[in-house]
């Protein structure tokens, strides 16, 4: 199978290579929290309404996914091998609902997360 990602621009002044710092689970919400160095007071916050499926890996257990791919510091797809997974484990009870798979490469770690809904991001103060 070949996995396609297009860059994923949910807001402007999004940064190019950010750090890992906090993620959470809480009211039916994953909520990530990126950050940038200059950036002492700031956070990018990332919250996925009732995500059907995530997981996060530390770069250097993903090598083969960055060295064979196009990947953007922020993507998404709706043709992936975690994808297929999800659906093969699911038995397929997802298969009539539109759901995609989006991934946030930072410099840590890669998180992806599958959901049915658009996630919503903004700027918040620390």
């Amino acid at each position: 199978m070949k996995e396609k990602y297009e860059r994923w621009d949910p807001i402007e002044g999004l940064p190019d290579n950010p750090f890992f710092y906090e993620m959470y689970f809480q009211s039916g919400k994953l909520v990530v929290l990126l950050k940038e160095s200059d950036l002492v007071d700031k956070c990018l916050k990332i919250e996925f309404s009732n995500p059907l499926g995530y997981r996060i890996v530390n770069e250097s257990g993903r090598l083969k996914t960055l060295d064979s791919q196009v990947i953007y510091t922020f993507c998404k797809t709706d043709v992936s091998k975690f994808l297929k997974w999800f659906d093969e484990e699911s038995y397929g009870i997802f298969d009539d609902v539109a759901k995609y798979h989006y991934m946030v490469c930072n410099s840590d770690n890669i998180i992806d997360v599958i959901t049915i809904q658009e996630p919503y991001v903004s700027w918040i103060d620390l």
